[in-house]
């Protein structure tokens, strides 16, 4: 009895001692994973921060400031009742928007809500492209603090959840280097300021092609964005997704979709 008791004692040590090693095993693989998530995310940060550089010194400063021209439009933002907060298409007059409009009553979004800074038409129309081809940053950190407090706006309403952080629909480096600003970036930023919460560049766009004779379902099926492997851990976050145009809303839709992937626990759109 007195050798069976030894030899189950071994056993028990020999067991735990393995169970130890495994879990050191799994700590260690971990931590190292963490690291390389934490080199990834200051990689990325250091790159944005060079770029934002460039951009300051080579861009940018050809257009007039801002305020002046928006004081000479007598422009205002929308309010939140000019608007159906659902799918951001306009209200029409006297139109009851409670669960949504004419236009996506009977439609499954994938976001939450929408807030907006007005109808696609002049002069915004004219001051968004100026943006992204004119580098007008000035003009960009303007209408993001516009679109920062109404966000604020729409919060208070129970319109959104008040955002964690605030992302914004991503361009290529490369096409970035080409135009001098990413201009989406720059307004989510200056959201993310005015909110005092985190902005996070969540999603990456790779540089793609269109291939001869392929159409929009095979462009769909291979990807248009992609997380950021440093910033996947989003599970349980409000998200405000930020986009300088929504057309047909199909970009937008695509980035929403890449970011559900990481269950936020809500994305709204602006």
């Amino acid at each position: 009895m007195s050798g069976e008791r030894v030899g189950h004692s071994i056993r028990g040590e020999q067991a735990a001692k393995i169970a130890k090693e495994r879990a050191l095993r799994a700590a260690t693989t971990e931590s190292v994973r963490d690291y390389r998530r934490a080199r990834r995310l200051k990689s990325a940060e250091a790159r944005a921060r060079m770029l934002a550089s460039i951009e300051r010194s080579l861009f940018g400063y050809r257009m007039p400031p801002a305020a002046g021209v928006l004081l000479a439009a007598r422009w205002s933002r929308d309010a939140l009742d000019d608007y159906c907060t659902r799918c951001g298409a306009t209200r029409a007059p006297y139109e009851d928007v409670t669960g949504g409009c004419g236009e996506c009553r009977t439609r499954r979004l994938p976001f939450a809500a929408t807030v907006r800074l007005g109808r696609y038409a002049p002069p915004l129309s004219q001051w968004v492209p100026a943006i992204k081809n004119r580098a007008w940053r000035n003009m960009g950190v303007t209408l993001g603090r516009e679109l920062g407090d109404a966000v604020i706006e729409a919060a208070a309403a129970d319109v959104i959840p008040f955002p964690d952080l605030v992302t914004a629909v991503p361009v290529h480096w490369l096409r970035r280097m080409l135009r001098g600003i990413d201009h989406s970036e720059v307004i989510a930023s200056e959201v993310a300021h005015r909110l005092r919460v985190p902005f996070r560049s969540v999603l990456k766009a790779p540089l793609a092609h269109r291939q001869a004779g392929e159409n929009r379902a095979e462009r769909d099926r291979r990807g248009r964005f992609q997380l950021r492997s440093a910033d996947s851990r989003l599970e349980g976050v409000n998200i405000l997704l930020i986009d300088d145009v929504r057309t047909t809303g199909a970009t937008l839709q695509d980035a929403v979709h890449t970011l559900r992937l990481a269950r936020p626990r809500s994305i709204a759109v602006a």
